[in-house]
């Protein structure tokens, strides 16, 4: 027989397995396994097992519905070790093959998908390999991220990855096949655990989730490949036309937004699905922009779509380029990328519990901090930037371990990947080494993408009457002015009130009804309480960048950090680009600016060129350049000519370029000016430090924020 396993891949479309065994006509089993000890993970949480059976109930519907109706009768679940129910699989096989059963004599193969996990699930995926060899039956994995097993070179990423991109996509089964498949399914076996429907936490089915993390978050998005296809299709034909100017802010990205990441996370759509469809409604739009391109209708297929796609495509693309980190590196959850950094936050007193309780309900005094988590609590979902930003508060001004607070986070975000989880958590708390210091200004974030504090008083209902002019610091409103909002800031609340919080706080876990209904708690005023700010913004941040900084001056953190860029560092293609794809930022008004390596995004490696860890090819590369310089200058009657006349070494010339004067020369040759002016045409996004070389780009290619 043949047995599908499936993990974080419930669909149809792109589908390996179920497009390999479509051709096949051996039995067949289709795997689906509660493993006890996957869902004891901190990370596990009760929205997302709800997600993955809804994707289950969809996959069923659509193997079933063709054939016969209602039912449930496709897919063997289990509550159970996988390896565990393997074995007694193939126990039942055998005997069945002495007896003439149906199972065809053993288990012939077992078809899945590779995953990036956390560290226990690479366990498991490690102990199915050795069962597996151990009874010689062949265990074929699929890749389904464009993410590549045991990468050698970092410098080979973008070439896997394209070419996973373009492999054409597997066959979805036709009609005749899935009711092939139907006719095929092994029936009978009697497997520990087996369960006639899906399992759900908050009914007390599956008891390893802790029981505060047991209930499901009622506005969450819905799971199912059905719903996939459509969300998917909803932003390629009408919410992604301001994908690219509306993705930073927690008001307009519901919207304009992707909203596909779940789905991603949980397979219920697979990523080179959603690169195909994506390239064929670019090419679609680039025809209908030849064909408008007389008349007045071609601001509406220009511009605004095309730059939107393309600041998404890119984003698909570091989706996979994260993973691979994760892939290449498994315990970067439990350590930091950089061991220079290892000690960071981390020395005793470091922790302080009332700060992250206060971070993890959403009471910190700062209020767009508090409604961002507090949106995360109800929805299960974030913009990027405000999620950064949550990571960053909690990690600079509240400096908390980022280990500590990575399972909340992961129980909170319904997308929660593993391979974007850690180096994402790593990257804002600065322990990487190789990214620049993310140091958010909470309440200038609040201004810049909530300036009305719509998206405050939604999720803060406390401050819904305050004005807009106090929304990001109701601290400085005076009593007089808080009596007239309905409001209290930083009152001490009565014994009641305390009483009734301490329940939601000490299990951080609240459904939408039970946090509005705490946070609403009257004091002896009857005037619902809001807490002062639990600490100085600025003092804080600026500590903390002190403090980071120290480790990351020191030279042996220098070495570290470029042993890291080696193996996990982005590489940069000729156009600047770690996947070597430019995405065209175009418009109606402005044309497309050609570039070169002069004016491409400069990779991590140049933040090394002041060490002795240069590369060596890139000091005799610019060696080259210099004595090429020196040498033009032998033959013009300068003071300096019996200087220049000399041979200059490559130490000479890295001990002239660590000890650089910042005055820049007057006598610079024309490659030097002609480098500097092409540099003057870049511009650096304040939000994500990337630096962009279109001049004209109105939006940061990266993270999409508006130039200002």
């Amino acid at each position: 027989m043949e047995i599908i396993w499936l993990k974080r891949d419930v669909r149809l479309n792109d589908h390996g397995p179920f497009a390999q065994v479509a051709k096949s006509n051996r039995p067949l089993i289709i795997l689906y396994n509660y493993e006890p000890d996957q869902l004891v993970e901190h990370s596990v949480h009760g929205s997302h097992v709800a997600f993955v059976n809804e994707g289950l109930i969809d996959l069923d519907r659509r193997l079933s519905s063709r054939s016969k109706k209602g039912g449930w009768c496709d897919t063997a679940m289990c509550h159970a070790g996988i390896v565990y129910t393997l074995n007694s699989i193939l126990q039942q096989a055998r005997s069945q093959q002495a007896g003439g059963g149906e199972s065809g004599g053993g288990i012939y193969r077992i078809l899945t998908h590779e995953e990036t996990g956390h560290l226990k699930s690479f366990a498991r995926d490690k102990a199915v390999r050795k069962w597996c060899k151990l009874h010689s039956i062949p265990l074929l994995e699929y890749n389904q991220t464009g993410v590549t097993r045991c990468l050698k070179s970092r410098d080979d990423f973008a070439k896997h990855f394209q070419t996973f991109i373009h492999t054409p996509m597997w066959d979805t089964p036709t009609q005749s096949e899935i009711q092939s498949m139907q006719r095929r399914l092994v029936k009978g076996l009697k497997l520990h655990g087996y369960c006639p429907h899906p399992l759900y936490p908050h009914r007390n089915e599956l008891l390893e989730i802790p029981m505060e993390h047991r209930a499901d978050r009622l506005d969450r998005q819905r799971g199912g490949e059905g719903q996939a296809l459509g969300i998917l299709d909803s932003f390629l034909y009408h919410r992604g036309k301001y994908y690219a100017p509306g993705i930073s802010s927690p008001n307009t990205s519901w919207t304009s937004g992707g909203r596909i990441s779940p789905y991603l996370t949980w397979g219920h759509v697979s990523t080179r699905y959603v690169i195909y469809k994506l390239k064929q409604r670019q090419e679609e739009l680039r025809h209908l922009r030849k064909q408008a391109s007389s008349s007045k209708t071609l601001d509406a297929v220009d511009g605004p779509w095309l730059r939107s796609l393309a600041a998404f495509s890119s984003r698909i693309h570091w989706r996979s380029h994260f993973i691979q980190k994760l892939e290449s590196e498994p315990y970067l959850e439990v350590r930091d990328l950089c061991e220079a950094y290892q000690g960071l936050r981390r020395q005793p007193g470091d922790w302080n519990e009332e700060y992250y309780k206060a971070w993890a309900t959403g009471r910190t005094g700062f209020p767009f901090v508090d409604a961002c988590m507090r949106c995360l609590i109800r929805h299960g979902w974030l913009n990027f930037r405000m999620r950064a930003m949550l990571v960053s508060f909690a990690t600079y001004n509240l400096w908390l371990d980022w280990k500590r607070i990575a399972p909340h986070l992961a129980r909170l975000f319904l997308d929660y990947e593993p391979g974007i989880h850690y180096p994402q958590l790593q990257m804002q708390a600065g322990t990487t080494g190789i990214n620049a210091m993310r140091v958010y200004n909470v309440t200038k974030q609040g201004r810049d993408q909530d300036p009305e504090g719509v998206f405050i008083r939604k999720y803060v209902p406390e401050l819904k009457h305050v004005p807009t002019e106090y929304i990001h610091e109701p601290s400085k409103m005076s009593r007089a002015i808080q009596e007239k909002c309905c409001v209290v800031i930083g009152r001490e609340e009565s014994e009641e009130d305390k009483k009734s919080h301490s329940l939601g706080q000490a299990k951080l876990e609240f459904t939408s009804t039970h946090l509005f209904a705490s946070s609403t708690a009257s004091t002896k005023c009857n005037y619902p309480n809001y807490p002062l700010p639990i600490v100085d913004e600025k003092q804080s941040a600026s500590k903390a960048k002190d403090m980071v900084s120290s480790v990351r001056k020191q030279e042996s953190t220098k070495q570290l950090a470029q042993k890291v860029y080696m193996k996990h560092g982005s590489r940069s293609s000729r156009h600047g680009n770690m996947d070597g794809v430019k995405p065209k930022a175009l418009s109606s008004s402005i044309k497309r600016v050609k570039t070169d390596e002069s004016t491409a995004q400069h990779t991590i490696t140049t933040m090394f060129h002041q060490s002795h860890s240069t590369s060596t090819a890139v000091v005799e590369r610019t060696y080259s350049s210099c004595k090429n310089s020196i040498q033009s200058k032998k033959h013009s009657p300068s003071p300096s000519s019996k200087k220049a006349k000399s041979d200059v070494t490559i130490k000479d010339f890295l001990v002239q370029n660590e000890n650089g004067s910042k005055k820049k020369d007057a006598k610079a040759s024309p490659n030097t000016e002609k480098s500097a002016h092409d540099h003057s045409k870049e511009w650096v996004c304040k939000a994500c430090t990337f630096r962009n070389d279109k001049p004209l780009a109105l939006s940061c290619l990266i993270c999409g924020t508006i130039r200002k």
